[in-house]
């Protein structure tokens, strides 16, 4: 069959320049083609909802339909996917790529989607065409992509494309036994032969070992074998059941985080020269932090002025002074993104010598410091402030703990004076925020530690402590100086920004271009406060320095902080994630052994639907409960728990408890 003479045109229907705020389009993800509505772009990103409400944001490159027929918003956005979705159903149940490989394999030229499914379908639609490239990208025999082009393949191709793919058929049933073996040792219902469990402890511990290349065959097995337990996670256990658990962290082997440095990253940190600084005059500054923290990255001050105002500074660790741009250290931390937190061990991004020692400001000793020096008038306005690199000699270090007694006991001590003045400072500053719109939530925290025995401590952080918010509150006047500064010396900088208004549509977002922070009640807002500990940070700080030193200067561009960021976003989000996980794990591992037929007190969230254990800080979904709202105060105990799935179940006991200690 001969086919007339087309005229070539790109499936996407979507121009460059097509601006797609209130459309509904496809986008490509993981090679499958996702439905949404575009509710805010900027340069080269979009941000798209789908029916469950969660925006994802990534280039408009891989927009590659619209739906222009259909015309949704937030309130209507399920029923308008719901009817796309069902066209594409009717379409795709027709669809016979066999069929449609014997009428175009004589042509010798490649067809767009779109050109097929109108061949196909008799007509060019949107739905159609997302049937047609659905198809296409999954088929692995009839056409050969080339970028948005499908050249059919020849009959002798596809015939030996069949022959391949009946050999691997032939080697799935081994897949299968394969997939038993794994769920049965899971779920303790199949115990594996010395034969078959060596073979699943090399290949797994090799999976685990080696997280940049992770086979996809394996990963494919496990998850569908286990497909409610996250593969990595789903590894470990196996391992760990059959007594070949790999040395070190769960966690840290779970989510692939390196844990030792390069040895030239190494021999940099031990070499590394800081530069001359001019000494300071702080000699009052303390640092504030649990008392574990060994990488300390800020110091704090405050003393009257005479005209009745405050001068208060902040001290930031110059990191930038021991890594160097580009160098081993810097690669590494590039890479790392961020420290990573987890109960049994904490990855750093550099090495200890440079975080938790050279670059740490350790009390009792000389540290070069980036300070932010702040002059705030006696109702709480800041009035001026200043940036500048020096070394000082930090005079105290206390916890928390140390702190709050300070700030609400009856101590005489100079001390003692100063962390109460600036509590009363922070206060008015924080209140000021808050009528500025800023949003300020405090939650309780779970601490989880677990000890190379393998003994789980859990305790609770309450944010809302004096010091806690004092601290809180100068790095937040400390980020925001260093935005207003890069922003009035146009200096290339990274921004959070969180527009005023709008709803959903105003979430907080990172951008090159300084604007209000509505979250935060401040018109320029960065973070620049934990150079030791996020890598954002410190490039940020070595554009401050430079900037201090000649402003004719940058280290960075913008596009090469967009780059940066990109990458540092990414690992942080990874981080955070694989932080959460480790937690969630661990505190259910700890219920597990010590809260089972307990009773718990517990706080309601989200009217009743769930529920967080008050002595743990954790939430699980909370069966058999009355009218409760959210905030009531209930009594429970566990119906179910999985710590690898990470579920918890709580059965409702009665409301209105007394106060009791929870279980050891």
């Amino acid at each position: 069959m001969v086919l007339p003479a087309r005229e070539r045109h790109n499936d996407t229907n979507v121009p460059d320049n097509e601006k797609y705020i209130g459309a509904v389009v496809e986008y490509l993800e993981q090679g499958r083609l996702h439905t949404g509505l575009v509710v805010r772009e900027q340069a080269n990103q979009v941000a798209v909802i789908g029916a469950n409400s969660r925006e994802k944001v990534f280039s408009r490159d891989l927009v590659l339909l619209r739906h222009p027929e259909h015309k949704a918003n937030r309130e209507n956005l399920a029923t308008v996917l719901a009817a796309i979705e069902q066209e594409r159903q009717q379409l795709a149940s027709d669809l016979d790529l066999n069929l449609l490989w014997e009428i175009v394999s004589e042509q010798d030229r490649g067809f767009h989607a779109g050109e097929l499914a109108e061949l196909f379908f008799g007509r060019h639609s949107p739905s159609a065409a997302s049937v047609m490239l659905e198809a296409l990208f999954q088929d692995r025999l009839y056409f050969i992509r080339r970028h948005m082009e499908f050249v059919p393949r020849t009959a002798a191709q596809v015939e030996r494309l069949r022959l391949q793919q009946d050999k691997i058929r032939l080697r799935s049933e081994a897949g299968r036994r394969t997939r038993t073996l794994l769920r049965g040792i899971i779920e303790g219902d199949l115990t594996p032969s010395a034969d078959e469990a060596a073979t699943v402890a090399l290949e797994l511990r090799r999976y685990l070992e080696n997280p940049f290349t992770r086979s996809r065959d394996l990963t494919a097995m496990i998850e569908a074998a286990l497909p409610d337990i996250p593969s990595a996670e789903a590894a470990y256990e196996i391992l760990d059941r059959i007594g070949e658990a790999p040395h070190g962290s769960r966690f840290a082997l779970i989510g692939g985080v390196r844990d030792t440095f390069s040895e030239a990253a190494l021999q940099e940190a031990h070499v590394s020269i800081a530069p001359f600084r001019e000494p300071g005059d702080d000699s009052a500054a303390v640092t504030i932090d649990d008392d574990d923290t060994v990488e300390i990255d800020d110091a704090i001050s405050c003393a009257p002025l005479a005209s009745g105002s405050t001068r208060v500074r902040i001290h930031i660790a110059l990191v930038a002074d021991l890594v160097a741009k580009d160098g081993p250290m810097d690669q590494e931390a590039a890479l790392r993104g961020t420290t990573v937190y987890l109960p049994e061990t904490s990855i750093r991004m550099l090495p200890d010598e440079i975080s938790t020692d050279r670059a740490s400001l350790v009390a009792g000793r000389e540290c070069h410091v980036l300070t932010t020096e702040a002059q705030i008038s006696a109702d709480g306005q800041l009035t001026s402030y200043g940036i500048y690199p020096s070394r000082i000699k930090i005079a105290e270090r206390l916890s928390y703990q140390a702190a709050d007694e300070l700030i609400t006991g009856e101590s005489g001590s100079a001390t003692a004076a100063m962390l109460r003045r600036l509590h009363e400072l922070t206060t008015r500053l924080r209140e000021h925020r808050r009528s500025a719109g800023a949003l300020l939530i405090h939650r309780r925290e779970p601490k989880v530690k677990v000890s190379p025995n393998g003994e789980i401590e859990i305790s609770i952080i309450d944010n809302s402590s004096p010091s806690r918010e004092l601290v809180a509150e100068l790095m937040v006047l400390c980020n925001h100086a260093a935005a207003h500064f890069a922003a009035e010396k146009q200096i290339p900088f990274v921004y959070r920004v969180k527009p005023a208004g709008g709803g959903d549509l105003a979430r907080p977002h990172l951008s090159i271009h300084p604007e209000f922070h509505a979250g935060i009640g401040l018109n320029y807002y960065a973070q620049t406060s934990s150079p030791i500990r996020r890598y954002m940070d410190l490039v940020l700080q070595r554009q401050l320095i430079a900037a201090l030193a000649d402003g004719s200067r940058h280290p960075y561009e913008p596009e090469e902080l967009l780059h940066l960021l990109a990458n540092a976003e990414a690992s942080e989000t990874d981080g955070r994630e694989l932080e959460r996980r480790a937690k969630r794990y661990w505190t259910l591992r700890f219920l597990e052994q010590s809260a089972i037929g307990l009773p718990l007190e517990a706080t309601v969230t989200r009217d009743g639907t769930s529920a967080e254990l008050d002595a743990y800080g954790i939430r699980g979904t909370l069966n058999g409960a009355p009218n409760v709202v959210s905030q009531a105060r209930i009594v429970v105990q566990i119906a179910r728990l999985d710590p690898l799935r990470g579920w918890l179940a709580l059965e409702y006991l009665r409301t209105n408890p007394p106060y009791s200690p929870a279980p050891a």
